[in-house]
C-alpha cells in the first residue's frame, strides 16, 4: 500500500514536473516566434529603406510582412502576427481580450518604461496566446510618428486608406506581436 502511494506521488511529481518543462519551452517557442518575424521583418525594412526609400518600404509591411509571418509560423508551427489599438493594416485588428491586454501593457510601461510586457492567455477557442508589446523605436518614426512627410503619408493613405498608426512617440507602445498555438491546448 505505501509503495503503491509512494509510486503514485511519484508519478504525479514527475507528471508536474514534465508539465511545466513543456510549458517552459513553449513560452521560448512564442518568444522565438515574436524575436523571429521582428527580425525578418526589420531587416527587409531596413534594407527597402536604404535602398528605396520609405515609400517604397510601405509594400513590405503591406506585401511582404504576412509572407514572412506566414513562413515564421510554418518554422515553429505557431500562428504569429501583430496586432494594435491603432492599427494600419485592418485585418491585424485586436480581438476585445487583446485589446485589454494591450491597455494593460501600455498601463504597465507607462510606470516603469523597464521590461518589455508580454502575457499568455487562453482564447475563447481553447489556443494559447502569447503576446508581447512593441515599443515604438527611432527607425518607426518616419512612418509611425507626428511628422510623416507629405509624400509618405500621401503613399501611405492610398495603401491603407483607414491609417490610425500614427501619432507615436519613441518610446510608445506601438502594438504587440501575437502568437498563437494553432492546436488547442497547447
Amino acid at each position: 500500500m505505501f509503495a503503491t502511494s509512494r509510486l503514485i506521488s511519484t508519478t504525479a511529481i514527475l507528471s508536474i514536473l514534465v508539465l511545466s518543462a513543456s510549458a517552459f519551452a513553449s513560452e521560448e517557442n512564442y518568444e522565438e516566434a515574436a524575436k523571429q518575424l521582428q527580425q525578418r521583418l526589420g531587416k527587409v525594412l531596413m534594407s527597402t529603406i536604404q535602398k528605396d526609400g520609405h515609400v517604397a518600404a510601405i509594400s513590405v509591411c503591406n506585401e511582404q510582412a504576412p509572407e514572412i509571418a506566414s513562413a515564421v509560423s510554418d518554422e515553429l508551427n505557431l500562428s504569429v502576427g501583430r496586432t494594435s489599438l491603432k492599427v494600419r493594416n485592418p485585418q491585424n485588428e485586436p480581438t476585445k481580450k487583446q485589446e485589454q491586454v494591450l491597455k494593460e501593457f501600455e498601463r504597465l510601461w507607462s510606470k516603469t518604461k523597464e521590461n518589455v510586457p508580454t502575457q499568455r492567455y487562453t482564447n475563447e477557442e481553447g489556443h494559447t496566446v502569447w503576446m508581447k508589446a512593441i515599443v515604438m523605436q527611432p527607425q518607426c518614426a518616419a512612418c509611425h510618428g507626428s511628422n510623416i512627410e507629405p509624400e509618405l503619408r500621401k503613399a501611405i493613405t492610398q495603401k491603407y486608406p483607414n491609417d490610425k498608426a500614427t501619432g507615436f512617440d519613441v518610446g510608445d507602445i506601438r502594438g504587440a506581436f501575437v502568437v498563437r498555438s494553432k492546436n488547442q491546448n497547447q
